[in-house]
């Protein structure tokens, strides 16, 4: 999925005929997080390329010059998570779970979610989120901010559809400076150049931890775990 995102990002970057981009999952769920199996091995002499595919996957999806609204269709784990707070709007089914579950499989979060969800959600839930893997529900990411809305499951993608039409109606020409300028007051208020240096410095420690027999045990025993939905205070 690494290069495929990547190459995806760098074509869509590319498209002035695309006004609005909407991030959905195939079948049953929006995205349940990396491959387990493959987090928990041990590191070849070329994994460390695949963590730095899926860094530069995540930053081109998030800068990219269209407007992104995540349709939120199931479960959004770990990375899939993370991808969801790269986007400008969220929507979610009812039927949508939410969880941050590196720290338990043995590793940290490579893909934002340190930098964004503490933005979305403020920095106590965030931390509460990563460093426990707990799951909540839609509702439950609706009442913290970590989604601006949820629909009946059958109507979602209407919805995402409905609500980038209403965008791309507008002129382009206006719609692609205002959200330029809606992110640049946004790095400005909340550090998130700063916080860009400081995620790149994570993707490090997240390679590294990748590498430890910790990481490979931790990750064994989240295959086998199913974790309850949590009701966040």
């Amino acid at each position: 999925m690494r290069l495929e995102l990547d190459a995806l990002c760098n074509e869509i970057a590319r498209n002035s005929v695309l006004k609005v981009v909407i991030l959905t999952g195939e079948g049953r769920g929006f995205c349940a997080g990396g491959d387990l199996t493959s987090e928990g091995a041990v590191l070849g002499a070329f994994e460390g390329s695949r963590h730095r595919v899926l860094q530069s996957a995540m930053r081109k999806l998030e800068d990219l010059p269209q407007p992104t609204i995540a349709a939120v269709n199931g479960p959004a784990v770990g990375v899939g998570l993370e991808m969801t707070t790269l986007c400008d709007m969220r929507l979610a089914s009812d039927r949508a779970r939410f969880g941050e579950v590196a720290v338990p499989a043995g590793f940290v979060p490579e893909s934002g979610g340190s930098r964004n969800l503490p933005k979305l959600v403020g920095i106590g839930r965030a931390m509460r989120l990563i460093l426990t893997g707990e799951i909540i529900d839609a509702q439950e990411a609706l009442r913290i901010g970590l989604v601006d809305e949820v629909v009946p499951h059958e109507e979602l993608m209407e919805q995402a559809f409905s609500l980038a039409g209403k965008i791309a109606a507008n002129p382009y020409l206006s719609v692609a400076p205002q959200r330029a300028a809606d992110q640049m007051y946004w790095q400005l208020a909340t550090g998130d150049r700063r916080d860009r240096a400081i995620a790149r410095a994570g993707g490090v420690r997240s390679r590294r931890s990748t590498s430890t027999k910790d990481c490979q045990k931790a990750c064994g025993r989240s295959r086998k775990a199913s974790r309850p939905t949590t009701h966040i205070p």
